[in-house]
């Protein structure tokens, strides 16, 4: 009970005498009656391997630290920040392409040299596929736990203040609000950053016949693109008139189709009752999607035979 007034107290504590070490769920050092700081006390050393807890004596003491880890960790996750660390995070959401590997910023301003005994870092996520926040990574003292497959923080980052989450294979419903959660005994701070995933959708133009005969169609498909929001504009060009003229007429485009991994496609068509002098004009397919940095244009010459297909490379590329 000691031990968990300690930490309560916050900085305060280390002025309090101890008769013995102090060995919190994340401090495993000697009292100092200068009270605790981020360097590392020296009867701790550098180790950047998490401290094991000693059974020297009997079992029982291994066993009451372990629950006392446990019973710790909680208060800390609950108590108010102290005053004394600060963490830095993105300002502004952090967007990544689905399937792609991701780092989520979280770390102290300076890079001080810390020794990661005294280190405690948790990583949890909120978003609307889950009602409460959802835990994804753990390290503290002797325990070091990764909820969701691949998640790590780098230890020898770690004691120079970095608790940044790596993320390979970013997935859809990985988006949301990260909290970064870090604790320098006595002190925590914590952070939050927002993480959205993007999909750049494949991208294909191409023109066909009417099945009645009398004209052709030109067809602009997206297919695997994320968020659902997208914008299609049509437009042309000629030898005798080469500037960019919007098409308003003729278009249709339809409804946008959920895929099984939870990306969309869609479709939108031009018709065309082209004249013989129409031949070799160009015409675009103007895409905006929050994936790609600026509108990807794609271009098609109206070929020679109405019935000729012209295809263009399928690309997830911006």
């Amino acid at each position: 009970m000691h031990v968990l007034m300690t930490s309560q107290r916050g900085p305060e504590s280390a002025h309090m005498n101890h008769k013995g070490p102090c060995c919190t769920a994340l401090c495993c050092s000697s009292s100092s009656p200068h009270g605790s700081s981020l360097r590392p006390p020296k009867s701790c050393g550098g180790q950047s391997k998490p401290v094991q807890f000693s059974t020297v004596g009997s079992s029982w003491v291994a066993e009451r630290h372990t629950g006392l880890l446990t019973l710790l960790l909680s208060l800390l996750w609950y108590m108010p920040m102290a005053g004394g660390l600060e963490v830095k995070t993105a300002e502004i959401p952090q967007m990544v392409s689905l399937h792609d590997n991701v780092t989520i910023v979280c770390e102290i301003p300076g890079s001080p040299h810390l020794n990661i005994t005294t280190v405690g870092i948790i990583w949890s996520l909120k978003n609307e596929w889950h009602e409460a926040e959802v835990p994804i990574y753990e390290f503290y003292a002797n325990h070091l736990k990764a909820f969701r497959p691949g998640a790590s923080v780098s230890l020898l980052r770690l004691e120079r203040g970095d608790a940044s989450l790596h993320l390979p294979r970013i997935e859809l419903r990985e988006a949301g609000d990260y909290r970064c959660k870090l604790v320098v005994t006595p002190d925590q701070a914590e952070g939050i950053t927002r993480l959205d995933v993007v999909a750049y959708p494949a991208m294909a133009l191409f023109v066909e016949a009417e099945r009645n005969g009398e004209g052709q169609r030109i067809i602009c498909e997206l297919d695997g693109f994320y968020p659902e929001a997208f914008a299609i504009k049509w437009g042309r060009c000629t030898l005798k008139d080469p500037h960019f003229r919007v098409i308003t007429d003729g278009i249709v485009t339809g409804p946008t189709v959920k895929n099984e991994d939870g990306t969309f496609s869609v479709t939108s068509s031009l018709a065309l009752k082209p004249a013989l002098q129409d031949r070799g004009t160009i015409y675009h397919c103007v895409v905006s999607h929050r994936s790609l940095l600026v509108p990807k244009k794609l271009n098609l010459t109206l070929p020679e035979k109405a019935a000729m297909q012209v295809l263009l490379p399928l690309s997830r590329n911006p």
